[in-house]
């Protein structure tokens, strides 16, 4: 089975690039992004809200912030200490979280400050996403060890030490993960074997262990995330399906909402009240909005972002 890279890295590069067509690919300057962000700002659908997104080229990568207010668009830009990033998160602060995954490390940032906060190394671990759980741990999905090998989920303290790390039976390559209000935490991944499906596996709060959930199977794992009522929703990559699945043991599928209109998604994020969802789209080089559980064509987009990874939301009172 292809593991998870080959879908979100080398089939997006090839969309980008246009290999095969005859096409030329030019990295857009920031002054680029902010035009067409300005032109293809996205409807209202939050008061006060901001969508951050990362991506990785051009360079090693860049997070932009955009307004989801009006037509402000583009209202952050940074690429400090940024080496390909992927997976992101936001806490209450309004600060975001990315998981960089070639920096080996985790950064914090405040916007508007442009230079991270806080920097938690994983040196020895490829990192795909990050998640912030009530009492402020960081916890970190590994794809991969440096040297390729089997990757894991790990826990750090607000201070960036390493609490415990827990691998789960039914996963080699750990891709993205969702902590719920309880701080339960569900990551999925790569099976590492032609005959397992991809699946994912949870960790309760206070286990030490975690629990497959081979329920969920997915033909390349993309974003997680809890509902506002509990549920969970896994992103496939492959099928561009947000699967959800009913609490609290997640073994039965309630809804299937197909993303039409682009390809490659990746990481996905629910707005408040769980009515829309956003996911980014490398293989169409933007971000798409959809309303949630029904799919179909995209409501909003915001277009001319080059190989999109982590998305995350921040919302002001």
């Amino acid at each position: 089975m292809a593991n998870l890279r080959d879908y979100t890295v080398a089939a997006t590069l090839l969309a980008l690039c246009g290999c095969g067509s005859g096409a030329t690919y030019a990295p857009p300057s920031q002054l680029d992004l902010q035009a067409q962000a300005a032109r293809n700002a996205p409807r209202f659908r939050a008061k006060r809200a901001t969508i951050y997104v990362a991506s990785l080229l051009p360079s090693s990568g860049y997070i932009a912030g955009y307004s989801l207010e009006g037509d402000h668009g583009m209202t952050y830009y940074t690429t400090s200490g940024l080496v390909e990033p992927e997976g992101m998160t936001s806490d209450s602060t309004g600060a975001i979280y990315v998981a960089n995954t070639y920096g080996y490390n985790i950064l914090k940032f405040k916007p508007p400050a442009t230079d991270p906060v806080q920097e938690i190394s994983d040196e020895g671990f490829h990192a795909t996403d990050v998640g912030v759980d009530s009492k402020g741990d960081i916890w970190v999905a590994n794809l991969t060890s440096r040297s390729f090998g089997a990757g894991n989920l790990q826990e750090y303290s607000a201070g960036g030490k390493l609490l415990r790390t827990v691998t789960c039976s039914n996963l080699r390559s750990y891709a993205f993960l969702a902590i719920g209000k309880k701080d339960d935490v569900i990551v999925d991944g790569d099976s590492g074997g032609q005959s397992q499906p991809n699946s994912a596996g949870e960790v309760k709060a206070g286990a030490t262990k975690c629990k497959p959930l081979s329920a969920i199977q997915i033909g390349s794992p993309g974003g997680v995330q809890f509902t506002n009522t509990g549920d969970v929703t896994v992103l496939d990559q492959l099928y561009s399906n947000v699967y959800t699945y009913a609490k609290p043991a997640f073994s039965k599928l309630i809804d299937t909402t197909h993303l039409s209109g682009g390809s490659s998604p990746t990481e996905d994020v629910l707005m408040p009240g769980n009515q829309y969802l956003w996911t980014s789209m490398g293989g169409v080089n933007g971000v798409f909005e959809f309303e949630y559980p029904y799919g179909g064509d995209p409501i909003g987009s915001i277009g001319n972002i080059y190989f999109p990874t982590g998305v995350a939301i921040t919302t002001r009172k």
